[in-house]
Formats: C-alpha cells, structure tokens, sequence
C-alpha cells in the first residue's frame, strides 16, 4: 500500500504552549500509571509491500477439502496450526477451517497443549477475552490471572485465543519505548509477535461460514458469506492511485485482537497482525473500505474481511467492551461495524449506538450548530490567543472541547492523528447509504469541514486513494445499492 502521509505532525507545535503526550521525557512504558498516551513518532509510517513474515504461513482460505457454500464435514484431526501457533488435541477431532482461514474444531473438544507453550508471562492464550489481556507481561492492561492453561477443554461456541510473543531484546525503539516491526517494517509498540483464534461449534461448519467473535461468550453468531448483499457496494472505477490487492489483503489478513480499551493498547497488539497505535488503525480501515468500493476482482475478498473486522469489534460491544475517546486512540472501531451491518443487513449492527471511539465522541455540534473537534473534559479549560491554555488546563489536554462550544480543540491530536484518518469511513458510509444509521451526523459534518479547509491544518487525508474518491463522490454520489 503507499506510502502513508502523516499529516499535522509538524503542527503538533504550531501556537501550541505545551508538548505533545509522548515528547521528549516520557518513555511510554507500558506499566506507566498514567493515562495520558504516547503518540508514535514521526516515522511511524503505514508503507508499501509486506515485510518477510517469520509468524508462520498464513493458511488463507478455506480448506483443500471445502467447497464454499456446502455442507462440510470437518477432517478428523489431532492438531492444526496456524500463524506459527500449533494446538494440539487429546484426539482427533472433526476439524475445518471458516473464510477467513481461522481454524474450528467441533467440540466439547480437549486441547492438551499449545505451541509455543506459554512460560507465565509470555505465548499466553485467553478464553472469549474481553478487557484486560494475559498474552505478554510486557504490554499493557495485563493480568495473568486472564490467562488459561492446558489441558483445556474446549465446548461450543467458545474462542481460544493464542499467542507468540516477540524475542526479549527489541527489534527498533518507536517514541522512547522499546519496539517490535509490523508485518510491513514499521516500529510499533506491541510485544506480541502474532495471535490466532481457534473456535469451538457444535457441529461443522459450511466453507463460507464467518468465524464468531473471538471476544465473550454470549454473542457467536455463524453468519455466511452467502448472506451477504453484495448489491449494496458499488463498482466505482479504479483510480490509479489504487494500491495493489496483495498489500490490501495484508492488513486484514490476521484477525485483530483489540480487546483493551486503554491507551496502552499501543504497548498490546501483535504487529504481525495489526498496528498499535490509533492513527494507523484508522488509516488502514479508512484506505482498505475505500478499496472495497471499487471495481476489483479482490473487491469481494476485501469486503469479506471488513465484514469479519465488524463482527469481531462488534463482539467486543456485545461482551462489555469497547473503545472511548483519547488523543489519537480509538479510531477506525466502528465504521467495520456498520459496514459489516449494511452488508449482512444487520439493523442492530449497522447502527452500534453514537458513542463509539474517537469519530463520535470527538465531533460535536457546538454553540452556533457547527460541527467541531474536541473531546469531554472534565477540568475547566478555556482558550487564549494563539492555541495557549489559561484556567486549569493540565498537560495533556490539548483534545479538550473548547467550553464555550466556538471553535476546534487545539491543533495536537486533531491535526496529527484523528481527522485526516476518517475521511475514508465518511465518503463509505455515504456512498453506501449508511450515513443515517451511524447515527452521529457532526462527524460528517465536521469531516466536511476538515476536507474543504475550514479547520486549521485540514484539507487532505493520508491516503491518495482516498482523496482521489473524496474529490470524485463527496458532490456526485453514486445510486447506492438496497438489501431485501
């Protein structure tokens, strides 16, 4: 994929008094009490073409001995593997593999180990995890107590996610803070070098089958891809700033293990899944749903993982979870979701509720009805001349809401790592009709604003596709398409 623009890093001192969280001093340790964050630095760059992958082959698609849409049974089998990760059974079990390449086992089945074993603090495996995470001691909200051991007795419909962890020394330092390298060579923060999620049904499941949301236990729904109305996407042309499909593919190859809705989810991901930070997750989800309008021949394989992304984020919901509002955290959460909604005409998903990380709850209508940026604080902050604070503004509260409701936050996390990443969610949920359901029309509105220049800074995105798309659609939107 291209190279990704990371615009506003410059203005993250432009009439501002205050550093930005994460400059010179803090460290970003991820056991730091803290909730302040750490935004990467200014090489943390999303950048074209696959790093070499040392997790273990990706088995992508579904088995040899599938054909999507029929009934499958299974093949008996004592272990599978995935990503590098080998779970290993009591016996054999009729075994299969969802769309997504993600392994089922039919059970009650016992897991007697898993490979990399887990050392306690390392390779650590969590049951339908939700919140704090057991996989590495070295990232954040971790709790070991979360953890499971083996032998493990696995019953339908339940989710055994595993893990590798990342060698002891560093692979890069990203912000102060000891890094590891994405699948595709960037410095992140995350300890774990990969996850993989084995599930539990009752009985086989059809090729073309979704794999439940890996997170809680109550909402597991099997959805198919052949419930899928491919009607709703359109076929727009492909500009030629479309990036390669293999690049695409990438990003949702692995599924995302984003359960913690924390700040120092930054120090908690599998970079050989996922990035760690909220400006890249938001880029990624922002290009990769601006390629699944287009007329492709991966179009459909695109949108089938946007699809798993949803249901898996909005698993994480149904569980109790979920993602707020901080700096450059927490973006790109929800437009999966409603995505995967529309496509599988969902009503419950295509409208998840408004108060979904940073897109909802950093826009707003203020005083005089425009839409602005900015964040709830809780402490009296008002503003002065130049983007200076009076009052009793602390470090760190640059994202805050102006209180009179007249102008956008201050420049820092609006500018760096928030706006420019949303701009292809907006353009998609307008081009499929879904802007309604999404249920929070200041963040299109203020979207709007950001792309036409009337908030400091704005004007562009970090993606040449998406900008292409915006400047074609945004005034000329296509006929979207309609689901029974």
């Amino acid at each position: 994929m291209r190279n990704f623009l990371i615009l506003g890093l410059v203005a993250l001192a432009f009439g501002c008094s205050e550093e930005p969280r994460g400059a010179a001093g803090d460290t970003g340790a991820a056991d730091a009490p803290s909730s302040s964050e750490s935004p990467p630095s200014p090489d943390a760059k999303v950048v074209d073409g696959p790093a070499s992958d040392t997790g273990g082959p990706a088995t992508d698609g579904p088995a040899a001995d599938q054909t999507t849409g029929d009934a499958a049974t299974g093949t008996l089998m004592s272990s599978v593997t995935q990503y590098g990760i080998t779970w290993t059974f009591d016996k054999p079990y009729p075994c299969g593999q969802f769309v997504t390449g993600d392994w089922w086992v039919v059970g009650p089945a016992v897991v007697a180990s898993v490979q990399p074993a887990p050392t306690g603090t390392r390779n650590g495996s969590m049951l339908d995890p939700v919140g704090q995470q057991a996989y590495d001691s070295r990232g954040g909200e971790y709790s070991g107590a979360k953890g499971v051991s083996f032998p493990l007795t696995l019953t339908p419909t339940h989710s055994l996610v595993s893990s590798i962890s990342h060698p002891e020394a560093s692979a890069c330092t990203q912000g102060g803070s000891p890094g590891w390298f994405t699948y595709n060579n960037v410095c992140q923060r995350g300890p774990i070098k990969t996850q993989a999620v084995l599930t539990a049904v009752a009985a086989p499941q059809p090729a073309d089958t979704f794999r439940p949301p890996y997170a809680g236990s109550s909402y597991k729904p099997l959805r198919r891809v052949s419930e899928v109305c491919w009607k709703l996407l359109p076929k727009l042309p492909a500009p030629s700033s479309t990036p390669q499909a293999t690049s695409v593919l990438r990003h949702l190859e692995r599924p995302w293990i984003d359960h913690l809705d924390s700040w120092t989810m930054q120090h908690g991901c599998a970079t050989l899944n996922m990035f760690c930070y909220g400006r890249e997750i938001g880029e990624i989800v922002s290009d990769v749903s601006a390629y699944a309008l287009l007329d492709t021949p991966s179009q459909q394989q695109v949108a089938t993982r946007l699809i798993q992304l949803g249901l898996d984020n909005y698993g994480v919901i149904k569980a109790g979870g979920g993602w707020g509002v901080d700096g450059g955290h927490f973006n790109g959460r929800k437009w999966p979701i409603v995505l995967a909604g529309g496509l599988l005409d969902d009503a419950a998903m295509r409208s998840p509720g408004a108060a979904i990380g940073n897109e909802d709850q950093q826009t707003y209508y203020g005083t005089n009805g425009k839409a602005l940026w900015g964040k709830p604080c809780s402490n009296a902050c008002y503003f002065t001349s130049g983007c200076s604070y009076a009052g009793s503004c602390t470090a760190g509260s640059k994202d805050c809401r102006d209180p009179a409701g007249l102008v956008d936050g201050c420049d820092d996390y609006r500018g760096c790592c928030t706006s420019h990443t949303w701009v292809g969610e907006a353009l998609g949920a307008r081009v499929l009709g879904l802007k309604t359901d999404w249920g929070h029309d200041a963040f299109f509105d203020y979207v709007d604003r950001w792309m036409t220049g009337d908030v400091a800074g704005g004007g562009g995105t970090s993606s040449q596709l998406v900008t292409d798309l915006w400047k074609t659609y945004r005034n000329n939107l296509p006929t979207p398409g309609s689901c029974p």
